[in-house]
């Protein structure tokens, strides 16, 4: 009679266990929980009298986004293609073909400390505004724009800046490009999953 109890136990025991552990099974595990976005990185346009290959500036914020592929923190995973495209149209066009929810544009540019406007040829383009001691012949501007594929609505823009040292265009270039890797990596993981 005293093995009866013990069978009872043990058996309420692995029931119990079972029970937890199919209520566990239920819940979506956080790597299910994970959202890819894909983003098309378009060739860089060089608008600027700086040495910069436009396929190695475009490369450049290809590797660093790859780098920021996945974050702890975020369930956004970036998946990242190179486009072949420069203009915005066939940019659009080609991340549509390749599967993507967005589209990134660069453009290289003198800084100047006017009114941020410059000409070129083709035409009037922002430039970005030098505050401050920084020598803007030293220094090296990227303007991007993130935009979604389809509607080609702008997610996000701004302008990143870096000193040419040594005359160094390209590592002034990369440094550009590192800044905004991060701001539009950090501003894809901000979207509401109604992007998706």
């Amino acid at each position: 009679m005293s093995r009866h109890p013990r069978l009872v136990i043990v058996t309420l025991g692995l029931m119990i266990v079972g029970a937890a552990f199919a209520q566990n099974s239920d819940k979506p595990s956080t790597a299910d929980q994970k959202r890819t976005i894909r983003v098309g990185i378009a060739t860089t346009a060089n608008r600027s009298s700086r040495q910069v290959t436009p396929t190695w500036a475009r490369d450049q914020l290809v590797r660093e986004l790859q780098r920021m592929r996945a974050d702890r923190k975020s369930q956004i995973v970036l998946d990242v293609v190179s486009l072949d495209a420069t203009e915005r149209e066939d940019a659009s066009a080609e991340a549509e073909k390749k599967r993507c929810q967005f589209f990134v544009l660069t453009t290289v540019v003198n800084p100047n400390r006017g009114p941020g406007i410059t000409g070129g040829p083709d035409g009037m383009q922002r430039a970005p505004v030098m505050i401050g001691n920084t020598n803007p012949n030293q220094t090296i501007g990227v303007d991007f724009a993130v935009l979604e594929v389809g509607t080609a609505r702008t997610v996000t823009d701004g302008t990143a800046t870096a000193p040419v040292e040594s005359n160094n265009d390209i590592r002034a270039s990369d440094d550009a490009m590192r800044f905004v890797a991060h701001r539009v990596a950090s501003e894809l993981r901000k979207l509401p999953s109604s992007f998706d």
